[in-house]
C-alpha cells in the first residue's frame, strides 16, 4: 500500500498498481465491443471495413459533418482503390447513398440510407436499453463517478490517439 500512495505522491502515476479491477474491466469492455462489432458485421452481412466505413459516416452524421471518399480511406486507413470498391459494396447493398457535393461540382458526400440507418440503430438500441437497466438502479452520485471516470478515459484515449505536432 505505501508503494501505491509513494508513486501518486511523487508524480509517478504510471507505475503505481491498480488493484482494484478497474483496468481490467476495461480491457473486458473492449473485448465485448470487439465481439459485438463481429455480431454487427455478421448481422449486417460485412465486412470489417464496410462496417468500419458505415460507423465512421453514421458517426459524422450525427455531428452534422459532410463526408466523403477520401475521408473514409482515411479513416480506414486503405487506398482510394480500395475505398471505391467498399463504398460501391455499401451503395449495391443498399446501406449507402451518394449525392452531389455542393462546394465542389464533382465530388460526392456519403450519406447512410435509411435501411443502414434503421440496422445500426436496431442494434444501437438493443444496446442502450440492456445499459439502461444496468444504471437504472445507480445513486446520481455514483452515476456522476461513473461519467466522470469514463470522459477521463475517452479523452485519455483522444489524447493518445492524436497524432505528434
Amino acid at each position: 500500500m505505501s508503494g501505491s500512495s509513494s508513486a501518486v505522491e511523487s508524480g509517478d502515476i504510471q507505475s503505481a498498481p491498480v488493484p482494484n479491477g478497474v483496468i481490467d474491466a476495461f480491457y473486458l469492455l473492449q473485448n465485448a465491443e470487439a465481439l459485438h462489432q463481429s455480431r454487427l458485421r455478421e448481422r449486417l452481412n460485412l465486412g470489417a471495413n464496410e462496417l468500419g466505413a458505415l460507423q465512421f459516416i453514421s458517426r459524422l452524421a450525427i455531428l452534422g459533418r459532410d463526408v466523403r471518399a477520401l475521408d473514409v480511406a482515411h479513416s480506414l486507413g486503405v487506398t482510394s482503390g480500395a475505398t471505391s470498391v467498399i463504398l460501391s459494396h455499401l451503395v449495391k447493398l443498399g446501406y449507402l447513398t451518394r449525392t452531389a457535393n455542393p462546394r465542389d461540382g464533382r465530388g460526392k458526400l456519403l450519406h447512410l440510407s435509411p435501411a443502414a440507418t434503421i440496422a445500426v440503430s436496431h442494434t444501437l438500441d438493443d444496446s442502450k436499453s440492456v445499459l439502461s437497466l444496468l444504471v437504472s438502479g445507480m445513486s446520481l452520485r455514483e452515476a456522476k463517478r461513473v461519467v466522470v471516470l469514463l470522459t477521463a478515459v475517452t479523452s485519455a484515449l483522444d489524447d493518445s490517439a492524436r497524432p505528434a505536432a
